[in-house]
């Protein structure tokens, strides 16, 4: 390539007719002043191009970068949901394991309450059902006392005369004794 200053130091002989050597060698200088501009617009050119292609060797340096630092982030995110759902499931089993054992020990509980309800009330039942039949046992005896005292007042003279004797009072039945064995029951059972 022919530069400035090739064209510069060039000389040419002269021949006549010719050009006028002062016209020529200004023409020559502006055509060398010319391709020294745009040499050196060449060159500044040169170095913005060298600036822009370090400038987009760091933008994808940078952008590598980045898309590897996304990349991390998606994977480290998609780890921290599987760890928490992960979590989450274990939490939601357990609380389900602890509300199964809860229920079933109010099951059990429940059961066992019910049970010994069931039993006591048998007993008090049974209870009940022997103090009535020991009422009614009481009340038959009374009433057949009653009634056979009664035969004997009446069965009494009603004047002041001697009566002939009568063999003595019987002893107490062994009934009347046991009308006043269930008369202490009655008032022993009342009293618990």
């Amino acid at each position: 390539m022919i530069t400035a200053k090739d064209i510069n130091t060039r000389r040419f002989e002269q021949a006549k007719p010719g050009y006028k050597p002062e016209e020529v060698d200004e023409f020559l200088k502006e055509i060398a002043d010319q391709i020294n501009a745009m040499l050196k617009d060449k060159e500044d050119t040169e170095k913005k191009i060298e600036v822009l292609v370090e400038s987009i060797r760091r933008y994808k340096a940078d952008e590598e970068a980045l898309k590897d630092a996304m990349i991390g982030a998606q994977k480290q995110g998609r780890a921290v949901i599987e760890e928490a759902k992960g979590k989450a499931e274990t939490i939601v089993a357990e609380a389900q394991q602890k509300a199964e054992q809860i229920i079933s020990a109010a099951n059990v509980k429940a059961d066992e309450i019910v049970g010994t309800t069931a039993i006591r009330a048998q007993r008090e039942k049974a209870e009940l059902e022997k103090m009535q039949n020991a009422v009614i046992d009481f009340k038959s005896r009374l009433l057949t006392m009653y009634k056979s005292h009664l035969e004997l007042i009446t069965a009494l003279p009603e004047n002041d005369e001697p009566v002939e004797e009568e063999a003595p009072a019987p002893a107490p039945q062994p009934a009347e004794a046991e009308d006043m064995e269930a008369t202490r029951v009655i008032d022993t059972s009342s009293v618990q």
